[in-house]
């Protein structure tokens, strides 16, 4: 779907505030699976780019590409039984085009709820008037890659064909 085809946004920038709500739905369509609402958060051209080589990190181009990246958990450690447990999310608007969350949170496999990842991740959200253009998820891959090194067998997306 064109931005033609969409509400019309607007190419000025928008105020802390107003950028703050957007991230916000932006989280809950993300969160909630709702793929066909979160693209209308976004432009055409959006950008996504989480820190580390493929398959964890890596870089996505274009509204499609980047809620396909979403819907079918392409960064990270992808799709598994886990457990999970947040101890902090800050939202803050600083400058004139961006939104950063600040994230710390615990994650385990139900399997081994002994093996905790305890990660902080910075996602910045940067935007063009009213549309989200790029995603920039920075996390510690290194991390990533030696719990995928112990848990290959529990993790569909590493265990190869």
């Amino acid at each position: 779907m064109g931005d033609r085809q969409r509400p019309p946004g607007t190419t000025v920038a928008v105020d802390p505030a107003t950028r703050l709500t957007i991230g916000h739905a932006y989280e809950r369509a993300l969160f909630g699976g709702r793929m066909d609402e979160l693209g209308q958060y976004f432009t055409d051209d959006v950008s996504y780019w989480v820190a580390g080589r493929p398959p964890i990190g890596g870089t996505w181009h274009g509204r499609d590409a980047v809620i396909h990246a979403f819907a079918n958990r392409e960064s990270g450690l992808g799709a598994a039984d886990w457990g999970y447990e947040e101890l902090k999310r800050e939202w803050s608007a600083p400058g004139d085009d961006r939104v950063v969350v600040e994230i710390h949170e615990r994650s385990w496999l139900t399997s081994d709820p002994a093996d905790v990842i305890d990660q902080h991740t910075y996602c910045v959200l940067r935007f063009r008037g009213d549309r989200i253009t790029a995603i920039e998820d920075y996390l510690d891959a290194e991390l990533y890659e030696r719990f995928a090194e112990r848990h290959r067998s529990q993790l569909p997306k590493f265990r190869g064909p």
